[in-house]
């Protein structure tokens, strides 16, 4: 044997003379061969002048010296032109194109072009490091998932699917801000849709549910504002919330609601009167009680203010503690004014308050509440510090659970001798939350 199998290498032999000279062969062919860097692929013509070092995959039909080599690597040495046949496997690096190229079949073809298929991998990074729990990473401005179009031979659909092992597991998918989620929506460890939203990344709020069971949609926190088609915003309350009221936009002398219950001997009264009209805002009637032109301001424009419908702002007197009770921090409060009606299934209320003197408890211990569209965690104190606050409130029950009976809805606490302000209540059969800004809210009864 006088070559070597895989490069050709010239072998020396026993007897042989001028041994260094089959050993530097040996030696100029393996830095020819090992670590291949082609200057061109299906070169055709030498260059001129050529480079001692330079090589060169020649083209099937090449000119000149390279004429007898089609399909060889052709090298430059000091010695003049230097020819390999390449074989199956062999690899060599592009200076062209920067592309590595394997040797197959006849002919050299890019390396990544192996790679149309990868399965099994550990983990995938983009532009970021993969790792145990982020599998697949991808750090890019822009991500498109397209359809393999009929003229590819795919159907032209295309679905994303996120699969979660059992009924207890969570498949969600998640918007952050700076690493932190703000929204989930998913099937969050049960096979009902939801999705939740998160000032923090931690508190979590329910935007909507739906039953994988009935297919019907709940929305846990209600909805601001008016949604055509799904809720009538109309107050069941006879006076609209204005506490006597005729057919048109006046009222005259002012009847406690009966439909808000004042308990442990608190009383109703009178403060004053929101009129038509009035010289606060232009018009040719007396000025406004300074409580019910901050109300106004609060709830309305001027120009709005000084047409807008008359209503009676009222008073609650605390009386002496007795049942009711409830203790915050040592301090007990008892429960002076709440709604007064029967109750559906789903029930809602909204009315805007002052604590005038005292301190006034509201608690939220039965229902979700809100005090200017923020909810309230167990209860929340109001001061006169605190000036006209809106609290919104709803209920839900189960049908089968539903007793249709008084709830804690807009339960106010305080002590005897303290004085609360309260005004344009309304009250609906539905569970729905109302604007913080949405005033007087219409009855379905004619005579509001």
């Amino acid at each position: 044997m006088t070559n070597t199998a895989k490069l050709g290498l010239p072998l020396i032999q026993p007897d042989q003379a001028l041994k260094h000279v089959t050993h530097n062969e040996a030696l100029h062919a393996l830095d020819l061969l090992c670590q291949i860097q082609l200057e061109q692929l299906d070169a055709t013509t030498p260059p001129d002048p050529a480079t001692v070092g330079k090589a060169y995959a020649l083209a099937d039909v090449p000119n000149g010296e390279w004429g007898d080599h089609g399909g060889e690597v052709a090298f430059y040495t000091d010695a003049g032109w230097r020819y390999a046949v390449p074989q199956n496997g062999w690899l060599a690096w592009n200076m062209d194109d920067q592309s590595l190229y394997l040797f197959e079949a006849g002919g050299w073809t890019s390396f990544l072009a192996r790679f149309d298929e990868l399965n099994n991998l550990n983990l995938l990074g983009l532009g970021a490091t993969a790792d145990s729990y982020n599998k697949l990473l991808a750090k890019t401005p822009s991500s498109l998932f397209s359809a393999e179009y009929p003229a590819d031979g795919g159907s032209g659909d295309t679905r994303v699917t996120l699969n979660k092992a059992t009924l207890g597991n969570a498949a969600i998918l998640a918007l952050q801000s700076n690493w932190s989620n703000r929204m989930e929506m998913g099937l969050l460890n049960d096979d009902d849709l939801t999705l939740r939203l998160s000032p923090d990344g931690s508190a979590w709020a329910t935007l909507f549910k739906g039953n994988a069971q009935t297919g019907q949609l709940e929305l846990p926190n209600g909805v601001v504002g008016e949604v055509q088609g799904v809720t009538q915003k109309a107050s069941i309350l006879p006076d609209s919330g204005r506490f006597a009221a005729e057919k048109t936009g006046t009222v005259t002398a002012f009847v406690a609601p009966s439909y808000l219950k004042n308990e442990n001997g608190s009383s109703f009264s009178s403060h004053a009167k929101f009129h038509y009209d009035s010289s606060t805002y232009g018009g040719a009637g007396t000025a406004l009680d300074s409580e019910v032109q901050a109300l106004a301001d609060l709830l309305r424009e001027s120009w709005a203010a000084r047409y807008h419908p008359e209503f009676w702002v009222a008073k609650c007197t605390a009386a002496s503690s007795g049942y009711y009770e409830n203790t915050q921090s040592g301090v007990s409060k008892y429960r002076q004014l709440a709604y007064g009606g029967l109750f559906g299934t789903r029930q809602s209320a909204s009315i805007y308050v002052k604590a005038k003197t005292g301190t006034w408890l509201l608690s939220a211990s039965e229902c979700d509440v809100q005090v200017d569209g923020v909810a309230v965690s167990g209860y929340q104190l109001l001061t006169a510090s605190d000036g006209w606050v809106h609290v919104g409130a709803q209920y839900a029950a189960a049908s089968r659970a539903a007793k249709h009976q008084f709830v804690d809805l807009l339960p106010f606490y305080a002590n005897s001798g303290d004085e609360l302000l309260f005004a344009l209540p309304s009250v609906f059969n539905d569970r729905i939350k109302i604007d913080p800004l949405e005033g007087l809210v219409p009855s379905i009864f004619s005579v509001s």
